[in-house]
């Protein structure tokens, strides 16, 4: 009788928490993926990119990642329309980007066309809602160069 309910009540647990589980926002990160690699699949997907450029010991980006990159809403979205790229500005490589785009806080965020041009920064710590309105801002600002 215990086997048989332990059984079930897994059972409805693991099907529950397949059907519930939270859209995560998708990450590229720099370790894995090259801005060039990522260039490359933001033009074949036609969608803007979206760097975060953060560093390990950086409290204002552990609450970005704990309380806006982990929204439904917010992963939705920039699932949906940006390529996301993380770029940790200690790194090798993250330290190069770091210095090409004049990177001095943390976070910053920087918004690129498919191609690469870069639309839009910001810095700082943003709730769910402002991120996205920055977002569709920012998309406005591509709109507007073409």
């Amino acid at each position: 009788m215990r086997t048989s309910f332990l059984f079930l009540f897994f059972l409805g647990k693991s099907i529950l928490g397949f059907a519930q589980e939270p859209t995560q926002m998708h990450f590229y990160k720099i370790q894995d993926q090259s801005f060039e690699a990522v260039k490359a699949i933001a033009q074949k997907e036609n969608k803007m990119i979206f760097m975060d450029v953060y560093t390990v010991w950086c409290g204002p980006c552990k609450l970005m990642d704990k309380n806006t990159f982990s929204d439904p809403k917010v992963a939705e979205k920039f699932n949906a329309e940006f390529v996301a790229y993380k770029v940790n500005a200690e790194d090798l490589a993250g330290r190069a980007l770091a210095q090409e785009y004049k990177v001095y806080a943390y976070p910053t965020y920087l918004f690129f066309s498919p191609e690469g041009a870069l639309i839009n920064r910001l810095e700082g710590v943003f709730p769910p809602k402002n991120l996205m309105e920055e977002a569709d801002y920012t998309k406005g600002l591509l709109a507007k160069s073409k």
